[in-house]
């Protein structure tokens, strides 16, 4: 997310297995230790496969690379945060999710793969397609602009009550569909996207697939998600993402 390179120092050197025994090499001191095992391959083959999915055009996956991480450095440093921890997790409103619930029963086999812009590293949709249901999409049932500003009426009273002050909508889409081995990168969102959420509206999982936070209190919190579950965040300053691959069937969330 910050850095160039993660710590080495894994859990299972013997330094770190029985340190009685085993001193600890000066490569390895001062570092931190790395219960994950190897990110930074896991991370080199995320690009790879953007790279070698794009072949003459794969530059762009490294370039957009770098202007994610840059981002993610610059924007929360130059912006005014609204609340003390950055985001919250509660139940969606019922009448939003009730509107959510109805129009994914009626059209959740109707989503259409998603196209991403070339060399576009948020999602693995090279090896993981995602898909969206509209809400937009007047040929849906139940769907066109009266539902979108339905959903939008519903939250906004939510989030305004959250964040303290009056709001605009800017963007909602639909409900996209994630798939078993999907990641969505850490990241912070576009001007002027500031405060946003996540509904969860259904899945199908092995386990849980946490949306990763990173809280103005520097820590990284873990938020785990279930059909109805709501979290709202400062999308302009808190790095967000699932840097996990996806275990089960699929998750469906709309962002708004």
């Amino acid at each position: 997310m910050h850095q160039e390179v993660v710590s080495t120092n894994y859990a299972w050197l013997p330094h770190n297995v029985d340190p009685a025994h085993h001193p600890t090499p000066p490569e390895y001191e001062g570092m931190p230790i790395q219960p994950l095992g190897d990110r930074s391959k896991e991370h080199q083959d995320f690009l790879n496969g953007c790279v070698d999915y794009y072949g003459k055009k794969g530059k762009r996956c490294l370039t957009n690379e770098e202007d994610r991480v840059e981002m993610s450095l610059r924007q929360p440093a130059s912006v005014y945060n609204y609340t003390q921890l950055g985001f919250a997790k509660l139940r969606a409103p019922e009448k939003v999710f009730q509107l959510l619930q109805n129009f994914w029963a009626a059209n959740k086999d109707e989503g259409h793969e998603e196209h991403w812009p070339v060399g576009n590293i948020f999602v693995n949709h090279w090896e993981n397609p995602t898909t969206m249901v509209s809400v937009e999409d007047e040929t849906l049932h139940g769907g066109g602009y009266v539902l979108k500003q339905h959903i939008w009426n519903a939250a906004r009273d939510t989030i305004s009550a959250w964040t303290g002050q009056t709001l605009a909508e800017c963007s909602l889409y639909g409900i996209r569909v994630y798939r078993e081995g999907a990641i969505l990168a850490p990241h912070v969102a576009r001007l002027p996207l500031v405060s946003s959420a996540f509904i969860n509206v259904d899945q199908d999982v092995d386990e849980p697939w946490p949306l990763e936070v990173i809280g103005h209190d520097g820590k990284a919190h873990n938020v785990t998600m279930v059909p109805g579950d709501m979290v709202l965040y400062e999308s302009h300053s808190i790095l967000h993402g699932r840097p996990f691959p996806l275990k089960g069937r699929f998750m469906a969330n709309v962002f708004m």
